[in-house]
């Protein structure tokens, strides 16, 4: 049987009984019969969740209780709760062991059929609105219902996460069980006495947000890292690879331009020291040659030229070759 010690264990509400999740109810529900013994008491919160079973989507089945259910009402000594309340639980007995059971707490057929009439007429209906099973639906209902504690005092009380309603009648029903049970009190006034209105409610989820650990985040920026370096690695070679071959281009262009971008220039100037080695008074020089200063100069453009686009490379090209052409003509006019 599965069972729990503990030291001490409080007695379950309305708040525990149809609040708490189903294991840890259920442990609960453990622990205070092993603690306590307290048989009716037992009985009556099986019979409150059996409520929250057929009233609500979630499943508090009592299948899992099974072993309890049969301590109960085989060994136990009998009592007026196990003798009203004992149909409920008739499907958990083969049909030998509820007729022991029968024997053992009603001395006769009348007594049996006197003390269950009520609990008979609610198993029905417990046993039908426990086979309903909600559709999927973005709504949430709630059961908001009013009764009289035993002092005749008004109080509501709210059941969540319920099924729709299909049979307001069949819902009210259930809800009178409630005013069997004894186990619900408050100052010692009972406080489901007497059922009064019902009415259900249904809202929407607006929105949802969980915490992320810490560690979680962690994880996530260190693959987000280590998705990133690569690209970076990529990006960098592919900024190298243009590099290189702007530079091996521009050295090609600086190899291949024509022998037309160097302008022909005039024979140069007669000096005093040319016509002192040369009788005739003609430089050595060959027209085409040019002097080795403008030379130098003609070489500083060429490398200013490389570093600018193709089409102002062609541009001063163009340039110099019509400025040459004037030159020459105007030479050739003073010449003449």
């Amino acid at each position: 049987m599965w069972r729990e010690t503990t030291m001490d264990v409080a007695k379950l509400g309305q708040r525990q009984l149809f609040g708490m999740k189903k294991e840890n109810l259920f442990k609960r529900v453990l622990r205070s019969f092993e603690q306590n013994q307290q048989v009716a008491e037992v009985v009556e919160y099986l019979v409150a969740i059996l409520v929250r079973h057929s009233l609500c989507v979630s499943d508090f089945s009592l299948q899992p209780l099974k072993e309890l259910i049969h301590e109960l009402f085989l060994s136990a000594t009998p009592n007026d709760t196990l003798r009203q309340h004992c149909v409920y639980f008739q499907h958990f007995f083969s049909d030998e062991e509820w007729q022991t059971i029968t024997q053992r707490l009603f001395s006769s057929k009348e007594e049996y059929q006197a003390s269950t009439k009520e609990a008979c007429s609610y198993k029905k209906l417990l046993e039908k609105k426990s086979r309903e099973h909600s559709q999927e639906s973005d709504f949430q209902f709630d059961l908001i219902s009013v009764f009289k504690d035993a002092a005749g005092k008004k109080h509501t009380w709210t059941l969540r996460d319920t099924k729709p309603i299909t049979s307001p009648e069949e819902t009210a029903e259930v809800l009178n069980i409630l005013t069997t049970l004894t186990i619900f009190q408050t100052s010692g006034v009972r406080r489901f006495a007497e059922y009064v209105k019902f009415k259900s409610k249904k809202s929407c989820l607006d929105a949802e947000h969980e915490a992320v650990p810490a560690n979680a985040e962690e994880s996530v920026q260190e693959t987000t890292n280590k998705q990133e370096t690569p690209r970076k690695k990529n990006a960098q070679q592919e900024l190298s690879t243009a590099k290189n071959t702007t530079a091996t281009g521009k050295v090609a262009q600086q190899k291949n331009q024509p022998a037309a971008t160097k302008s022909k220039t005039e024979p140069p100037t007669k000096s005093p020291t040319a016509k002192s080695k040369n009788a005739a008074g003609k430089s050595n020089l060959p027209k085409t040659e040019r002097p080795p200063a403008k030379n130098a100069a003609t070489n500083l453009e060429n490398s200013d030229a490389s570093d600018k686009n193709e089409d102002q490379i062609q541009q001063r090209r163009n340039e110099r070759r019509a400025k040459n052409r004037i030159e020459k003509f105007l030479r050739r006019k003073k010449k003449k």
